[in-house]
């Protein structure tokens, strides 16, 4: 299968990305509705990813904290390519986001299933576990090489 990860240059590709999100966080995972959409969206840089039939099967963002450090987040892969790479490829294109963007740190809330896969990529746990929107995550950094 053949994936096209790209930064999110249109309305276009943003709604397809919120689409998503919504199918993941709030039909699958039962997540209010908040985590669809929300006011960092009009702040972050985006990235999809689409299949060869041009359905949108990945998307992230990431939103500047300070002069060196972003937050990764509303991360999700469909459903039906789940363990294929997908996030990953996401993963690498919001890091190489972040690098051109000069920045030198990123952290994600990781829902806990997911912090194998972060820390596999050099995310590093800190602190304990906590709830954000009813899920339990846990605070992840990893640092960009220079």
């Amino acid at each position: 299968m053949e994936i096209t990860v790209r930064f999110a240059s249109s309305e276009k590709d943003r709604d397809a990305g919120y689409a998503l999100r919504r199918a993941v966080f709030e039909v699958e995972q039962g997540v209010p509705r908040p985590l669809d959409r929300d006011p960092h969206d009009f702040n972050a840089d985006h990235v999809v990813a689409f299949d060869e039939a041009g359905n949108c099967v990945g998307t992230g963002r990431i939103v500047r904290l300070d002069s060196r450090s972003c937050q990764v987040g509303r991360q999700v892969t469909a459903a039906s390519v789940r363990g294929q790479g997908v996030g990953a490829q996401v993963l690498d294109t919001l890091e190489r986001m972040a690098s051109l963007r000069g920045l030198a740190e990123l952290l994600v809330h990781a829902q806990l299933p997911a912090e194998p896969f972060y820390a596999h990529r050099g995310y590093v746990k800190e602190g304990e576990v906590f709830l954000e929107q009813g899920v339990p995550h846990v605070l992840m950094r990893k640092r960009l090489a220079r």
